[in-house]
């Protein structure tokens, strides 16, 4: 875990800079990626089915 802080030792001068930047880079191009990815249709049918008994209750509350 202390890798992921970006902590060793409990001390980040521990790692360099350049490697440090690289990591940051690294991750954020990691995190765009499958954030821009389409979901799966099992997720967005799911997704869809709980919108729709949301809007019921809604309905049903009025």
């Amino acid at each position: 875990m202390s890798i992921m802080s970006g902590k060793r030792n409990g001390n980040r001068k521990d790692i360099a800079p350049a490697v440090s930047k690289q990591i940051d880079e690294n991750l954020k191009r990691l995190y765009s990626d499958a954030a821009s990815e389409e979901l799966p249709k099992s997720l967005t049918d799911l997704l869809e089915a709980l919108r729709q008994q949301d809007a019921q209750k809604k309905a049903g509350e009025k």
